[in-house]
Formats: structure tokens, C-alpha cells, sequence
């Protein structure tokens, strides 16, 4: 069994949002199905740290906002937090919460990227 996050995104934004995240995270696009107008994406899947994300316009709610969403990625140190969210920060993406070290031994942050999706990202203080 597996989990894997479904990112709806809203405006017809949705090639731009995975060119995004593959940009973001260095990941690697396994597989973009174009809607028949040649521009929405119907699925688009995209795989890094070992696991998967899907993402798709929102074709069910035109041009609205999709429900919001939220993502962790597990970095292997400290300092991966610290550069993921500079990164994002450099993309467009607002930073919700400044890497910190949490009460719990992580390293810990939040953003927000362009589209609306929440991204959590840590890793233990000692790594």
C-alpha cells in the first residue's frame, strides 16, 4: 500500500505548477496527460525521495479554488530544511513558518507555494 498526495490546481496553472515542483524538489516526471484543449494537464505524476506526487487541473470547480492541501517531505539533515525553503522562498513561494528547531528534535518550516498547496518539510536536529 502506498499514500500518495493529489494536488488539484486551480486557474488552469497546472503545467506550470508541476514544472514547479519538479524544479523544487530535482524530481523526475514520470508521466503528463494534456487535456484535449492542449493545455490543462489531466494527470501529471512526478517522483522524488523515493516516493510520488500527482497533480491535475481542476476541472471540476472552473477557474475556483480546489481544496487546500498539505504536503510533508522528510529531508535526511537539518541543513536540507534550511535550503529547501530558501529555494521555494526564491521561486515564489511564502514561507508560513522559518526553519526552527521544534520542541519534538526537528528541524521544522512551512510554505506556501504559488498554487495554494501547503508544504511542511523537516528532518531531526541532529542529522
Amino acid at each position: 500500500m502506498s499514500v500518495v498526495p493529489y494536488l488539484t490546481i486551480a486557474g488552469g496553472r497546472g503545467a506550470e505548477a508541476a514544472d514547479f515542483y519538479i524544479k523544487l524538489f530535482d524530481a523526475k516526471e514520470t508521466r503528463r496527460m494534456v487535456a484535449e484543449d492542449g493545455k490543462r494537464i489531466m494527470h501529471c505524476s512526478f517522483d522524488f525521495r523515493g516516493g510520488s506526487v500527482f497533480l491535475s487541473d481542476d476541472f471540476m470547480n472552473q477557474g475556483g479554488k480546489p481544496a487546500l492541501s498539505s504536503v510533508f517531505v522528510g529531508m535526511d539533515r537539518a541543513k536540507d530544511v534550511d535550503a529547501l525553503v530558501a529555494k521555494a522562498k526564491s521561486m515564489g513561494a511564502t514561507v508560513t513558518q522559518e526553519p526552527q528547531d521544534m520542541f519534538w528534535g526537528d528541524r521544522f518550516a512551512m510554505f506556501t507555494d504559488p498554487y495554494g498547496h501547503v508544504w511542511q518539510t523537516g528532518a531531526a536536529k541532529d542529522s
